[in-house]
């Protein structure tokens, strides 16, 4: 009875052991990926500042070349005409309300409240994380977890990849495919648009939760996502 207890002890610890083995080569792999995140966002904002630099010199070019040209001679005023009497056009029916999306909230300001990052438990014990926007609606979630410490990676890997991850639309005739980290904008079998979030190792890390009828809409919810990347963690209590 001593020995089985002894070995289901041992057990146990090396379960535990291969766990936090396991978080450790996550979280070193997602320091990785969070490096190369930032190399990349680094280098679009250089190519950002020298395609800014770039046109404010053209734009300076054709002012200057603009204001070397000879003034255009005004034209001898018209008379006006006489005003004529116009029936009122007969009224013409408003076509029926359209029911509106559900909100998403915008990009907030700077120094406003932002969303937060919700972690729970799964109900076999695993976890994942939704991000909430600051208007307490849901905007999308992440996979399931085996741990905490793999789903807060998992966070943390949104924050890194989200800011700098470029739009895949699916939905055009011709798809413009991008490089990772991206979103991806998609038809559900509802034939409505939905986004994924694609890690820079092209792993889904995130999804919204709805779908939208517009376009446009969808686009918010993504901006909504970026917006709140880096929003603090909450870890809710288990339901009982």
């Amino acid at each position: 009875m001593f020995l089985f207890g002894k070995k289901k002890k041992q057990r146990a610890e090396e379960q535990r052991k291969a766990a936090e083995a396991a978080a450790a080569a996550e979280k070193a792999r997602l320091a990785e990926e969070m490096k190369k995140a930032e190399e990349m966002r680094k280098a679009e904002m250089q190519a950002r500042e020298e395609a800014r630099k770039k046109a404010a010199a053209e734009a300076a070019a054709a002012a200057e070349e603009k204001a070397q040209e000879p003034a255009p001679k005004k034209a001898p005023a018209k008379k006006a005409a006489p005003k004529k009497e116009t029936k009122a056009e007969p009224a013409v029916e408003a076509e029926p309300v359209v029911e509106a999306e559900p909100a998403v909230e915008a990009e907030p300001a700077e120094g406003k409240v932002k969303g937060k990052f919700e972690i729970k438990r799964t109900s076999d014990g695993r976890y994942m994380f939704n991000v909430r926007a600051a208007n307490t609606q849901v905007i999308a979630n992440s996979q399931i977890y085996s741990s905490m410490a793999a789903c807060k990676n998992g966070i943390a890997s949104v924050g890194a990849n989200a800011p700098i991850a470029a739009i895949e639309d699916q939905t055009l005739q011709t798809i413009n495919e991008e490089r990772c980290p991206k979103f991806q904008i998609y038809y559900d079998k509802a034939g409505q648009y939905r986004f994924n979030l694609i890690a820079t190792n092209g792993n889904n890390i995130l999804s919204c939760t709805q779908g939208y009828r517009q376009k446009s809409s969808c686009k918010n919810g993504i901006k909504s996502v970026i917006a709140n990347a880096s929003a603090p963690t909450e870890i809710l209590k288990a339901e009982k």
